[in-house]
């Protein structure tokens, strides 16, 4: 395992945030394109969204964000888990790292779940929310059109109040 950096983002993190997004979003196979609303890091910025991000070698590698604004229904206390490592560094502990720290952050905001997708063929995505205690909760059929197909996507959820109980390693989170 790489020794990763996890910290709080921070408005200096935006343009490596923005260069994070861009990656996450330009494979035309990959899940996050066929979102109809773009990755917006500044808007998390303002406003306040539990957003983290991974350093490596003094380098903001991977990001991990909690989004209330994309929870299905805008269900309250609700938010969608989103975690990206650059693929250079993939494997290596970044996201696990990101994402146990999440959980952690948004306990003491005060959400109660987690939601997160992935395609059900992406073994490194639910194998990531697995060890993270995600459940999946079911597969929603021909859900996202990625390259002219309509794709299966998996639906995963955790409880947060009800998991491990653990405080966050990030001071002022």
């Amino acid at each position: 395992m790489a020794p990763f950096n996890v910290r709080r983002a921070s408005e200096r993190d935006q343009s490596a945030l923005e260069r994070l997004c861009a990656e996450a979003t330009g494979p035309r196979s990959g899940l996050w394109s066929a979102r109809r609303a773009g990755l917006d890091p500044a808007a998390w910025l303002a406003a306040r969204a539990p957003l983290l991000v991974a350093e490596f070698e003094g380098s903001v590698v991977a990001f991990g964000a909690a989004l209330v604004e994309h929870a299905p229904l805008g269900v309250a206390r609700c938010a969608e888990a989103m975690v990206h490592v650059t693929p250079a560094l993939r494997r290596r502990g970044a996201g696990r790292a990101l994402m146990t720290e999440l959980v952690a952050v948004v306990r003491t905001v005060g959400l109660w779940k987690l939601i997160a997708y992935a395609l059900p063929e992406d073994v490194a995505a639910r194998t990531l929310l697995d060890r993270a205690d995600f459940r999946e909760v079911g597969v929603l059929v021909k859900h996202a059109q990625l390259e002219g197909t309509w794709r299966d996507v998996a639906l995963h959820e955790r409880l947060v109040l009800a998991a491990r109980k653990s405080l966050p390693s990030i001071p002022g989170a």
